[in-house]
């Protein structure tokens, strides 16, 4: 073999063996980037208008628990050392139909809200658990009452038209 044909096969191994080297060691450009966190929800129970209803459909077997637990919340709110917390139980309206439903169909209670608290959720869980109006224990114990009641609950932000 000549001089310039092993020469031009030395520099093919060694470009053949280099190759896979440098392919490591650069990153690659075409990779899709490394996926990032997901932005958390926003909460569908925090208000960014004025005024807002919340439907609370009911399993029709829990209307007591739901009732004593929503009154136990909003007197807990009421009696928080946070007027933040006393304004959100005062703007809260709690009704629920009053029309007589077939048996077995979900209880109806409409909150309504005036003014919203716009820095507060009102989700109950949040209420328990967030607010800092009840502690752990009182949360917990009010939360197993009213966990299963719930069929849906639907918040509706409001906003005013006409005159």
């Amino acid at each position: 073999m000549t001089l310039p044909a092993r020469r031009l096969l030395m520099m093919t191994l060694a470009a053949m063996l280099a190759a896979p080297l440098a392919a490591a060691a650069t990153p690659n450009q075409d990779a899709a980037p490394a996926p990032q966190a997901a932005p958390a929800a926003a909460d569908p129970m925090k208000f960014a208008t004025g005024h807002a209803i919340i439907l609370n459909q009911v399993k029709a077997d829990k209307t007591a628990d739901f009732e004593a637990v929503w009154a136990a919340i909003k007197a807990g709110l009421a009696a928080s050392a946070k007027p933040e917390l006393q304004q959100q139980a005062t703007s809260l309206k709690m009704y629920k139909l009053a029309t007589e439903l077939p048996a077995g169909t979900e209880a109806i209670y409409i909150f309504a809200i005036d003014p919203v608290s716009q820095d507060l959720s009102y989700d109950p869980v949040k209420i328990l658990f967030e607010s800092g109006a009840f502690e752990r224990a009182k949360a917990d114990e009010l939360y197993a009452r009213v966990k299963d009641a719930y069929a849906r609950i639907t918040p509706w932000p409001l906003a005013a038209f006409g005159s």
